[in-house]
């Protein structure tokens, strides 16, 4: 605790903490759980730079200003009331200042939340909904701990073949982004597809009401977001709220997650790297940069890398089938699938091959990851990870796992990027991995530096991302 606090007294302290703040998009609960988890305000900034916005500007302002009005008062004080007394409470108040300032940083999001946004946002939420009321687009929902912003390419491109299809942006997830992407809608499209976000208990549900969907895909469940929820059941509760909602309509589940093949009703299709029911995936060939296979009778070359995107393409197929596309709509809508940002996104760097899958990283992500890597021919084959974040009670058991994966596949080379799960990554590789481990303490100089790693031949798989706002 003294550390921690003789390491605020640095002129770069303020700035830390609105880094911090920009790192967790504003998040103010996410802000605080930093300021519990962090050790040494000196050593935060490992990743990235503060981009200087007009609300940093804001933020920075409103704290000098409690800063300056702060001083003045203890100043004031010590001169009107001129007592020993208050020379010691004067030293007090100036020493705890750095505390108090990380606290106060957040007042104005605080209030402006409470004053300004949340009531903005209730009402242009209500306005999309009366846009929707309207609207005769069909509606698809996809839920899940992974996967799903890959489900939702998949299916938008696909179904793009045939259909005028509209789909919310990157990783627009909840109820204000769905308003704003509403709101840009021209009213003829013939698909809506929405990507539902679990942060919370009684998300989906309530993402449900709000969208009323038609249809829908539950890409998986893991423990990603799991430190959300207060067990792993309440999380699954949540995501299956999805199926609960829509009842005796059409909704596709993912067979590679074990936990979903117990929720098989009537209206359930399932989907795995084997396809769907009418459907078998046949003649696999995995490469670097694609994919190749059979489904069903149709031949299929695909930008996607692994063999994990072979179902969520299968089920897309299949759903576009039901609601009436042809082959040839189909296949053209195929012949656009590519590789999505930063999900298993391949790059040649001097000869050697880099496959970016640093979004959003989870357990299922790390297994498909590593299956890859196995899979492809190298001269080396190198992984690098900081492990997963969001983990819950799972975090030292999850990252073991991951050692004992990566110890059993036996790669060139393992590169750990240091931080606080390192060391349950290094006993699961134990005494049974006998390549090369590379433990990073500079992050952001090792990915800038990244060409002077990696020799032709190579195949380089780097997972996830661990941003400053975890140890």
């Amino acid at each position: 605790m003294i550390k921690k606090y003789w390491s605020r007294l640095n002129f770069g302290y303020e700035r830390t903490l609105l880094y911090m703040l920009q790192q967790t998009e504003y998040n103010v609960r996410e802000y605080l759980s930093w300021l519990r988890r962090v050790k040494n305000f000196r050593i935060v900034r490992k990743r990235g730079e503060m981009v200087p916005t007009m609300k940093i500007h804001l933020l920075f302002n409103a704290l000098a200003l409690f800063v300056l009005i702060y001083i003045a008062a203890i100043f004031w004080a010590v001169i009107a009331f001129n007592q020993l007394w208050i020379y010691g409470l004067a030293l007090a108040l100036l020493l705890i200042l750095p505390v108090i300032a990380q606290y106060v940083i957040v007042l104005p999001l605080i209030f402006g939340d409470f004053l300004i946004k949340k009531p903005l946002a209730k009402k242009r939420i209500a306005l999309a909904k009366e846009i929707l009321k309207d609207h005769k687009g069909y509606r698809i929902a996809i839920a899940g701990s992974f996967g799903k912003t890959t489900a939702k390419s998949v299916l938008a491109t696909i179904l793009a073949g045939g259909k005028k299809v509209a789909a919310t942006p990157g990783n627009i997830n909840q109820p204000l982004g769905f308003a704003k992407f509403i709101d840009r809608l021209t009213g003829d499209e013939d698909i809506l597809i929405f990507e539902f976000g679990e942060y919370r208990p009684d998300d989906i549900m309530e993402m449900c009401n709000f969208i009323q969907p038609d249809a829908g895909f539950i890409t998986g469940i893991n423990d990603a977001h799991l430190a959300n929820f207060s067990s792993r059941d309440e999380l699954v509760s949540d995501i299956m709220d999805l199926q609960k909602y829509l009842a005796d309509k059409p909704i596709y589940l993912n067979a590679d997650s074990e936990i979903l093949k117990k929720f098989d009703t009537k209206n359930s299709t399932f989907y795995s790297r084997d396809g769907v029911k009418n459907l078998p995936v046949k003649n696999v060939t995995v490469t670097a940069f694609g994919t190749e296979l059979t489904l069903g009778k149709m031949k299929i070359e695909s930008g996607l890398l692994g063999r994990h995107n072979i179902g969520i393409v299968a089920a897309a197929v299949d759903f576009a089938k039901k609601l009436g596309l042809d082959e040839k709509e189909i296949r053209a809508g195929l012949k656009d699938l590519k590789p999505f940002e930063h999900r298993m996104e391949p790059r040649i760097l001097n000869g050697a091959v880099v496959i970016d899958d640093t979004y959003n990283g989870n357990l299922d992500g790390v297994r498909a990851g590593i299956g890859l890597l196995k899979e492809l021919p190298a001269k080396r084959k190198i992984y690098v990870t900081p492990g997963l974040v969001e983990q819950g009670s799972k975090v030292e058991e999850n990252h073991r796992e991951i050692g004992e994966l990566l110890a059993k596949a036996n790669f060139d080379k393992v590169v750990l990027m240091k931080n606080s799960v390192t060391k349950s990554i290094v006993e699961g590789l134990g005494e049974k991995y006998h390549g090369e481990l590379t433990i990073i303490y500079d992050p952001l100089t090792f990915y800038l530096n990244l060409d002077t790693f990696v020799a032709t031949g190579d195949v380089v798989l780097m997972q996830n991302d661990w941003t400053d706002n975890y140890a």
